[in-house]
């Protein structure tokens, strides 16, 4: 074999190698194409949901799921850019491809589970039935015929329906608290974490929560388009670093007051 087909030879075998460590790099990488943007990680979620996400006095988003949305984007190498929408839209800016992930407490019901992707979850919490003081509603059947306020394509707005209850549309907790309080509604339905912040900042409400064991315990893990599967499972061990070296147990606890993040310390 002479000298210049060896050297031909030699090129092609390294040209070879190059493209296979460099789809290799791609495969390994491969959520990345998942994106919607390069370098980002766009996230969905309402913004007006205490203590998930909300506005401060200085205008500032924060809130638990904000501060776990940018843990994990850090941990991913990514900027978080976050995308506001009433709760009601969330779903269907999902759908249309305005954000790669949804962090908005969302519970993993198995109704969305059969359209959409989870990653692991990252909060923890049992179910409460608030009502004003002196209501008669003391259990989940007691919502029988009453005017429960909820966004109705939440898991608790789902639960208040299969309970029969007379749906009243609240597009946020806040605004379900509020017809509840105002008599427009007899009940909501909501997770004890959100139930204790709000409790927190309004010592004097006439509002009272009773806890439930007829509900499932709600828990909150990332939602995604049921095609980004490598993105939600690169989220999902984001998480669970995160869990491990106590950062989510820091944040839950400066956003609740206790630990609901379900790590194991």
């Amino acid at each position: 074999m002479n000298k210049v087909l060896k050297a031909s030879m030699a090129i092609a075998a390294t040209g070879l190698v190059g493209f296979g460590l460099a789809m290799s790099n791609v495969s390994a990488d491969s959520y990345k194409s998942e994106l919607k943007h390069k370098g980002e990680l766009t996230v969905g979620l309402e913004g007006t949901y205490a203590p998930f996400s909300y506005k401060d006095k200085h205008g500032k988003l924060v809130g638990y799921d904000v501060e776990v949305a940018k843990a994990v984007a850090k941990k991913l190498d990514l900027k978080p850019v976050f995308v506001q929408t009433k709760f009601d839209s969330l779903v269907a800016g999902l759908d249309s491809n305005k954000y790669d992930v949804v962090y908005n407490d969302m519970g993993p019901t198995k109704e969305r589970k059969q359209h959409y992707t989870f990653g692991g979850t990252y909060l923890n919490s049992k179910a409460v039935i608030i009502v004003k003081k002196g209501s008669d509603i003391k259990t989940v059947k007691d919502l029988k015929g009453k005017k429960a306020a909820q966004t109705t394509s939440s898991n608790y707005g789902q639960a208040a329906q299969k309970a029969k209850a007379q749906i009243v549309s609240a597009p946020g907790f806040a605004e379900a608290l509020d017809l509840v309080s105002s008599g427009k509604a007899d009940a909501t339905l909501n997770a004890d974490d959100a139930w204790s912040v709000y409790k927190k900042q309004h010592p004097k409400t006439d509002l009272k929560a009773i806890p439930t064991d007829d509900l499932d315990a709600s828990g909150a893990a990332p939602m995604l388009s049921k095609k980004d599967k490598k993105l939600a499972k690169k989220i999902t061990k984001a998480q669970n670093e995160l869990k491990k070296d106590g950062t989510l147990t820091k944040l839950s606890k400066e956003y609740f007051g206790k630990d609901l993040s379900g790590s194991k310390n």
